[in-house]
């Protein structure tokens, strides 16, 4: 199959929100990355956001048959982040949070060095999602990164305010709470993927951070 015809494939999978297809087509394909990185940049931003979330997925299955080429793909990301790179990889941030969170054992390797990409142009905002993702799961790793967390509170990107506050709840859900409180008026718009129904939700700052400490509450609204 061509690599034309994969990625139409794969887009149909996507819209689907089909990750057991596109795993059962991953492991069909001697490199199945690269259709999912060219994904991951599509101009459509619903099927970039479920491109990355399959490529955490895709990484756990070759990571059960080959952990080290999950390791050298994390390396390979995050030397795409810096200059001397001469690309550009800015849905790096992103596609690393998402490996990690779905293979756990790489995080004390790799997940502690996304805090020095929180003020990296263009990769600020894909950051601070990627450490509160990874956050969830091992909220340990992000102890010493709290004062930052704090301080993006005052961050004009509303994205970045709710990223920071969903790390902060992960790492001390008292100090959450109490952060939480501080955006209570704030009523800025913003539109964030979500990892579990899968769509782009349009909401405000105040609403998200409502949400974390009352996940019951549904005023937030599909995009």
């Amino acid at each position: 199959m061509s690599n034309i015809a994969d990625k139409n494939k794969i887009r149909e999978l996507l819209a689907l929100r089909n990750f057991g297809g596109i795993i059962a087509w991953a492991e069909s394909k001697r490199s199945p990355q690269r259709v999912m990185f060219s994904l991951a940049l599509d101009a459509d931003e619903l099927t970039a956001w479920r491109a990355i979330e399959a490529m955490g997925k895709i990484a756990a299955m070759e990571s059960r048959k080959d952990l080290e080429r999950i390791r050298d793909m994390v390396r390979r990301l995050l030397w795409l982040m810096n200059d001397e790179s001469g690309g550009l990889g800015w849905r790096s941030p992103e596609l690393i949070g998402e490996i990690l969170v779905n293979v756990p054992v790489l995080i004390d390797d790799f997940g502690g060095l996304l805090p020095a990409y929180f003020k990296e142009e263009p990769f600020e905002r894909g950051t601070y999602l990627a450490v509160a993702r990874i956050a969830s799961i091992n909220p340990k790793i992000y102890g010493e990164n709290v004062d930052q967390l704090k301080e993006s509170l005052s961050n004009p990107d509303p994205a970045i305010k709710c990223h920071a506050v969903a790390a902060l709840y992960a790492i001390d859900e008292k100090l959450g709470q109490s952060i939480a409180k501080k955006l209570e008026n704030d009523t800025s718009p913003v539109t964030l993927y979500d990892f579990n129904s899968g769509n782009l939700i349009a909401t405000t700052v105040r609403q998200y951070v409502s949400q974390i400490s009352d996940p019951d509450q549904t005023s937030e609204q599909a995009a």
